[in-house]
């Protein structure tokens, strides 16, 4: 059986087998902590003894001839309320160097990671691909405390893919390239172009064309922008695209689809090539794995299979983690680079369902929930803000059958936290509530890696600061626990009298893998939002309606992607907690930033709607990780954090609101819009200016258009009505 808890592995099947330690930057610079789940591992190894809390125990490791001393010491962490293992070894300075000498690979990136503008510095573990992981082994000997030691340093483990060339292999194969490009006619990019970027020295393609695998070939560059070959210039692809160079190899016999597509089919690939009926799907590059390649190899015993395709199969037993009975394996921990695909690809799977939403949607609200895991939805009813979540979810695996997504209606009748985490009933048992039923299994170990999305539907149907007032401070509790995010405790001991309440609910905190989002309509059966629940969120406005937005019939007849399914939850959790985490390695942007909302609170202190360092803190990560994954240019993401996390702030009547609203408009405008706001006029009537974002008007050129838009609309409600709100529709 394997036992895996975030970096730390075991196949119960290996002899002495302590753990397997994916190699990360504690391993160079202190030592290792040991996740509670591997103490009994340690405890049998060390023949039922463990040192008592606050001591330390001398260890001997033995490796390749080697004899280093380290210490088991055994941490009282109180605030965690559990002890804590670690493996140290702080003061040996010739076993750190021995390893950084075996582990050079893992070193070297992890350094570089450290040193560059985007990952240098910060508290948050630096983790290396799990395609170039390296590892160390533990094993007991006869003797307590003295452990042998294996190193698994990294072999460069090709990746295996699947290119539909149709009339154009003859073409790439003439030049030894795959190209595709960037994005289609109408602007959007392709899951199977995007791969491309992947594709790396030494992988493995198989090239398919007229019902039958032709070739396979050893890619000797990798991917690389490149406008389209002259080649394929009768192609009506556009020309901008990705190229990369392989050495071809003609397999003879070519191999025909029907002798494997049944078997392939069962291993489930994501993203692979052969749909649910056993054809190919439409497209150009898709994932494969070593074990289909090895299949394949299996079944065609008279095919001249070249050396380089023939793998390792030792190998990959010996890394594999795939045993039926795993207990816990997060799989698909994406990499900055790889966050714009993954999201390329959630579009794709909404598109393909028959439903779109406006430019830059998802990637603000994939941000958002980034930077703080509850989200409001706002707009007029009918806009798809519900609908929205639930694709959102199911496109990252997360079901109403597997229950990992959960509607819950709001009701308004409710008053207070009871309503939706529970209440003792009149026998003394706790009755949980719909929220702490999804919490209670999102909770469970095996389920830790898994996403959870909860969408309290039409939030505001009751007072949010009521019903909803337990969950805002526990948000406000987030905390590093080693390498998970923790919470107080949710529910209080005056709810759980019974022993059975107490020992399945105590312990219940807010997980890291849940996800809040609520959706609100604002109308006169609804309840506003204090400013408490605006800092702890982004709202997102759906509110802007194009009718004569259609289905797309291009992607929906196309074979439809699958859900991301096993991606870890760690995509969506935050990284940054509180801004010292990601301060040494994003100053430059977190100064900008702030500049920038110093400006614009000084402009809001006149009617005491100034921002505090929660919303700074909220803007400068949200504005980080849209540099890190190269989603928006810098002005659109700064542009969505004032529409979200400023306007919403902004209401009233008097003629301060007005000025504040006009200065925020010189600012949403910028200095190269052309149009200066002239004060005293405008302070009379301000129509000149909003009528310019009237349907049949033109629009004025601003810096942050979505934000001038939002103001031109609470300027013009301010003046017709007397009173304005970001909240009225």
């Amino acid at each position: 059986m394997i036992k895996q808890v975030r970096s730390w592995w075991k196949d119960t099947e290996i002899p002495d087998l302590i753990g397997r330690k994916k190699v990360d930057f504690s391993i160079f610079r202190d030592g290792t902590h040991v996740p509670i789940e591997f103490h009994s591992e340690f405890l049998e190894a060390n023949q039922g003894k463990l040192p008592t809390v606050g001591k330390t125990h001398k260890v001997t490791l033995y490796c390749d001839n080697e004899v280093f001393e380290a210490n088991l010491i055994n941490i009282n962490q109180v605030a965690a309320g559990r002890e804590a293992l670690q493996l140290r070894y702080n003061s040996n300075n010739s076993f750190k160097d021995y390893l950084a000498h075996t582990f050079s690979h893992s070193y070297q990136y992890i350094m570089n990671q450290r040193l560059s503008d985007t990952s240098g510095g910060t508290k948050q573990q630096i983790l290396v691909p799990d395609e170039e992981s390296e590892y160390i082994e533990f094993y007991k000997t006869e003797t307590p405390y003295v452990y042998k030691m294996k190193l698994l340093p990294y072999h460069s483990i090709p990746n295996v893919w699947w290119v539909n060339q149709g009339s154009t292999m003859e073409v790439e194969h003439a030049e030894g390239i795959l190209w595709a490009p960037l994005a289609s006619s109408n602007g959007r990019g392709m899951y199977h172009w995007d791969t491309m970027a992947e594709v790396k020295k030494g992988d493995i393609v198989l090239h398919y064309a007229n019902k039958a695998l032709r070739y396979v070939s050893y890619v000797i560059e990798p991917a690389i922008m490149a406008t389209k070959p002259a080649s394929l210039a009768s192609s009506n692809w556009e020309e901008q695209g990705r190229l990369v160079r392989t050495e071809y190899v003609e397999l003879v016999p070519s191999i025909r689809l029907e002798q494997f597509n049944q078997q392939i089919l069962q291993l489930n690939i994501n993203q692979g090539p052969i749909h649910s009926v056993g054809g190919v799907k439409q497209g150009y590059l898709f994932r494969f794995t070593r074990e289909a390649i090895q299949n394949i190899q299996a079944l065609t015993p008279s095919v001249n299979w070249p050396d380089f395709a023939i793998l390792d199969a030792e190998y990959d037993v010996a890394i594999s983690s795939t045993d039926q009975e795993t207990e816990v394996i997060p799989i698909l921990l994406p990499t900055d680079n790889q966050v714009s695909a993954h999201l390329q690809h959630i579009k794709t799977y909404i598109v393909q369902r028959g439903f779109s939403f406006p430019e830059q949607l998802i990637e603000n609200f994939y941000l958002s929930l980034k930077t703080k895991p509850f989200v409001i939805l706002a707009g007029i009813s009918g806009t798809g803000k519900t609908r929205l979540v639930k694709l959102f979810a199911e496109a990252v695996g997360a079901a109403e059958e597997n229950g990992q997504y959960s509607q819950i209606p709001v009701r308004p009748d409710w008053s207070d936290p009871s309503d939706l985490l529970g209440y003792k009933d009149l026998s003394g048992f706790f009755k949980p509530g719909p929220l702490t039923r999804v919490l209670v299994e999102a909770s469970k170990e095996e389920n830790w890696h898994k996403p959870y999305f909860i969408c309290l539907d039409e939030m505001n149907l009751a007072r949010v600061e009521h019903y909803f007032s337990d969950l805002l401070s526990i948000l406000e509790t987030q905390s590093w626990c080693e390498e998970t995010i923790r919470t107080q405790r949710l529910l209080t001991g005056a709810s759980l009298d019974k022993p059975e309440d107490l020992e399945r609910y105590e312990s219940l905190c807010l997980p890291e893998n849940v996800f809040l989002i609520g959706t609100v309509n604002m109308d006169e059966t609804t309840h506003p939002f204090s400013k408490k629940v605006l800092d702890r969120a982004n709202t997102l406005e759906f509110n802007t309606i194009d009718l004569l937005q259609f289905p797309d019939l291009e992607a929906i007849g196309m074979d439809q992607v699958a859900a991301l399914e096993g991606l870890s939850q760690r995509f969506l959790r935050a990284d940054y907690l509180q801004l010292i985490d990601a301060y040494a390695s994003h100053q430059e942007l977190i100064k900008q930033t702030t500049d920038e909302l110093v400006k614009i609170n000084e402009i809001l202190e006149e009617i005491h709607a100034h921002v505090g360092f929660r919303v700074r803190d909220a803007v400068c990560f949200y504005m980080i990780y849209n540099k890190r994954f190269d989603l928006m240019e810098r002005d659109a993401a700064f542009d969505w954090q004032l529409l979200q996390k400023i306007l919403p702030r902004v209401q009233g009547s008097h003629s301060s609101v007005r000025r504040v609203l006009l200065r925020l408009m010189e600012v949403a405008l910028g200095k190269n819009s052309g149009y200066s706001i002239k004060m005293p006029s405008l302070m009379e009537d301000s129509s000149e200016l909003y009528r310019k974002w009237n349907a049949q008007g033109t629009t004025l050129t601003a810096k942050y258009p979505n934000s001038a838009r939002k103001l031109a609309f609470m300027l013009r409600r301010l003046e017709e009505d007397g009173f304005t709100s970001f909240w009225l529709s």
